[in-house]
């Protein structure tokens, strides 16, 4: 089966170069880069790649650029990828590996995401994998069956013929909405730790709790157009607004034992004002 990277990118040059770079190495049959308005040196670096397709959007948003990219390919698979997780050896073959070996037209394979080795991994970024709100690869508990809310668009692939359009009218979640959907038509997806990205992006508990509170923006509409998708948010521990503050006062103070529980509570607490706030 032939195979589309599929990249959608706003304002990233330097990454996206980087992202480039690498997949230029493994040799895809199709790469497919979507800029969504970028107004820095990313249409510089799409021209010197002349190897790669490129659409322009004008900032229409993720679901948009998701979209699009998807009509540019020309492969029967297509491999999503974020602009800032760049392809170790191996990746992009795992992937076209996998849908010739299963090629029902429900099959998709997810990949894994970890921090770049070349970034200083904080304590914050370790906690965002294991216990924070990020990726859930540590839960999977069955490699050839993995829940649709797993279906992360930073390194995934499906047949083309099954995909359906992403939700323009979601800002994030897009992609756990089109799992969703895809799960009603009997979506397989598997999970290959091997196709393994590396994600090239420093995060702070600043940043992390702003995307939070977008986080439970988009939360809210997803929710308002699947009821049935309601759940608590995942991996966030609420300790409340008293405990929080002995808890940050002994960081403060020097003890960072408890420092994981500070975010727990960051992020529930920024997720519950954009949920709440959307809604009312």
């Amino acid at each position: 089966m032939t195979l589309s990277v599929v990249i959608p990118t706003r304002d990233r040059a330097p990454v996206l170069t980087r992202a480039l770079d690498a997949l230029r190495q493994q040799a895809p049959e199709e790469v497919v880069v979507v800029d969504d308005g970028s107004r820095d040196d990313t249409p510089e670096v799409i021209a010197r790649n002349e190897w790669v397709r490129s659409v322009r959007l004008d900032g229409n948003g993720r679901s948009a650029a998701k979209n699009a990219g998807v009509e540019a390919a020309t492969g029967e698979v297509v491999l999503f990828m974020d602009d800032d997780v760049i392809a170790t050896e191996g990746l992009v073959a795992r992937h076209a590996r996998h849908h010739a070996e299963h090629p029902e037209e429900r099959e998709a394979l997810l990949g894994h995401v970890t921090w770049a080795p070349e970034l200083q991994i904080t304590r914050h970024m370790r906690w965002l994998e294991q216990g924070g709100p990020l990726f859930a690869y540590d839960e999977i508990a069955d490699p050839g069956n993995v829940p649709f809310r797993m279906l992360y668009t930073a390194n995934v692939s499906l047949k083309r013929s099954f995909l359906e359009p992403f939700d323009t009218e979601l800002p994030i979640y897009e992609d756990t909405e089109l799992a969703y959907r895809l799960s009603k038509r009997g979506l397989r997806l598997r999970y290959d730790p091997e196709a393994l990205g590396h994600h090239l992006r420093e995060e702070t508990p600043e940043r992390t709790e702003k995307r939070m509170e977008e986080v439970g923006r988009a939360a809210a509409l997803l929710h308002a157009k699947w009821p049935e998708l309601y759940e608590p948010p995942p991996r966030m521990r609420a300790i409340g607004n008293a405990k929080a503050a002995v808890t940050i006062a002994l960081s403060h103070a020097g003890y960072h034992g408890l420092d994981d529980r500070i975010d727990d509570w960051r992020a529930a607490r920024a997720f519950a004002r954009g949920y709440e706030g959307r809604l009312y």
